[in-house]
């Protein structure tokens, strides 16, 4: 994939909130926490910094945690593996070709405004033999001497945070408004940076024509305002709600993963941009983590059979019954 130059800002709302804000599991905030600690001292102390970011054992390297910083060229500067550290990485990509240097460099400049993004991609787990889904945090740092950097962290996660969505729905609205139907050839790119495990852009116009679905392209080119997901819900109808009301917002339904039949709750965040003189809705969805079975601890739990023996013979005692059977134990 060709490394794509920076797009101008999209419609969708950027915050202004802490970087940390808004993450559900306290291992994805301490990452950006950690990220954007080293930013700063990258900011302040310069290339000196690089010193501090390569000791072993210091909160900037503990195990699989560890920061890495990128030369916006694509050369790997601070790396714990001295096979990528030192060399340009541009070409390096993950089991499925997905090209992971090139997408940490667009996360960081893909808008203008969000000097900052996340980019997920299969790598090995030290010690294992498969690769899992690893998702990394990028910040571009200017330093004293005037010389920009990438400055970010990875972490081995198969859960998708609602965060990590957002993040991306603002890019592929930067995307649509500077590109247009081209950046419909990003999107459906399996390769690229917006498909990541079961999730994918989507989008269509005002009047609810699908124009994009990776995942289902028969859906392309119908009419689907009135398409119900299979509780019953006026799916689009509410997607449409939201972003004419809000600009931006979240939608939950139910909808089969890609390639299966059966359905399960997904979460959608959708967003308006301009595309072609008018606007449509961008969205991205994802499996939505269903909550651990709770047991009920006022359930009576199933008692061994011998028990159930011992208690009715009890009871036949002690109306002077006689029941002869084995031993109780």
């Amino acid at each position: 994939m060709e490394q794509m130059e920076p797009v101008a800002a999209g419609t969708a709302t950027l915050k202004t909130e802490p970087a940390t804000t808004g993450f559900q599991y306290p291992e994805t905030r301490h990452l950006v926490q950690l990220v954007e600690e080293a930013a700063d001292l990258l900011r302040q102390k310069g290339e000196t910094a690089f010193t501090d970011f390569r000791q072993p054992g210091s909160r900037w390297r503990q195990g699989e945690s560890y920061i890495f910083v990128l030369a916006p060229e694509g050369n790997m500067l601070v790396h714990p593996d001295p096979e990528l550290e030192g060399k340009n990485q541009l070409e390096l990509k993950d089991i499925n070709g997905k090209p992971i240097i090139r997408g940490l460099i667009s996360a960081a400049n893909t808008h203008p405004a969000k000097p900052g993004g996340w980019y997920h991609y299969q790598w090995p787990v030290p010690g294992a033999l498969l690769p899992r889904w690893k998702s990394s945090y990028v910040r571009l740092v200017q330093a004293p001497s005037g010389k920009s950097y990438l400055v970010g962290s990875g972490m081995y996660n198969d859960r998708m945070e609602r965060e990590f969505v957002v993040d991306l729905v603002t890019n592929a609205v930067a995307e649509t408004e500077q590109r247009g139907r081209d950046a419909f050839t990003l999107f459906r790119d399996p390769t690229g940076p917006y498909m990541a495990k079961d999730a994918y852009i989507f989008v269509m116009d005002e009047s609810g024509t699908e124009l994009l679905n990776p995942a289902f392209p028969n859906l392309e080119g119908r009419p689907m305002m009135d398409m119900k997901d299979t509780s019953g819900k006026f799916l689009n109808r509410e997607m449409f709600n939201v972003v004419q009301q809000r600009g931006a917002g979240w939608v939950d339904y139910m909808w089969p993963r890609p390639g299966e039949s059966v359905s399960t709750r997904k979460s959608a965040y959708v967003s308006k941009a301009q595309l072609d003189g008018a606007w449509v809705l961008v969205g991205w969805a994802f499996t939505f983590p269903m909550p651990p079975k709770k047991k009920n601890r006022f359930l009576p739990q199933r008692r061994p059979s011998w028990f159930s023996w011992c208690a009715t013979r009890q009871r036949c005692s002690n109306k002077k019954e006689k029941m002869p059977s084995p031993k109780c134990g």
